[in-house]
């Protein structure tokens, strides 16, 4: 977990972002191609980049278009070499077009915004109108799922953890 939410420059984090991700798609280029020598495959990868909206904004591709390419080109091809990027945002609406063509899979909890409902039916294909009418009334827990793999979208609910977790020295 590499934290850069005290950086106060948002250029600044961006770049190291866009170096990590750079190096663990080099990493990973090089994992693939000795498994493919040893005919195994290599052990998958996710990047998980939360409040993606600060890292992925309008402004921001437009300000620093090389990290967006290194974006595009891991989500273009990284899904070949086991390699994938989880994009998680509580302001959808702030992501630019050329970011939401990039998602293949959607985990959509409550939005209760119909404007930023409409901009996403036009970029997820699959879910009907019944289920968009749903996302302003999902409960606690409760999201819509949509994935390539999958014949049409879930409505999903999971249960909270019982247990509780306590800070320990």
């Amino acid at each position: 977990v590499i934290d850069l939410s005290d950086t106060d420059s948002p250029q600044v984090r961006n770049l190291v972002i866009a170096d990590i991700l750079r190096g663990v798609q080099d990493q990973q280029e090089r994992l693939f191609r000795e498994a493919a020598a040893e005919g195994r495959s290599p052990a998958p990868v996710a990047v998980i980049i939360e409040e993606a909206h600060e890292f992925l904004s309008n402004q921001r591709v437009k300000q620093m278009p090389v990290l967006f390419e290194q974006v595009a080109r891991i989500a273009k091809r990284g899904r070949k070499r086991w390699l994938g990027l989880v994009f998680v945002t509580q302001l959808p609406q702030h992501l630019p077009d050329e970011v939401l063509g990039l998602i293949n899979h959607f985990v959509l909890h409550k939005i209760s915004d119909g404007g930023v409902v409409d901009r996403l039916r036009k970029s997820i294909s699959g879910i009907d109108k019944s289920q968009w009418g749903l996302l302003p009334g999902l409960a606690p827990g409760q999201a819509l799922v949509s994935l390539t793999s999958m014949a049409r979208p879930l409505l999903v609910s999971i249960d909270p953890t019982p247990c509780k977790l306590r800070y320990v020295e």
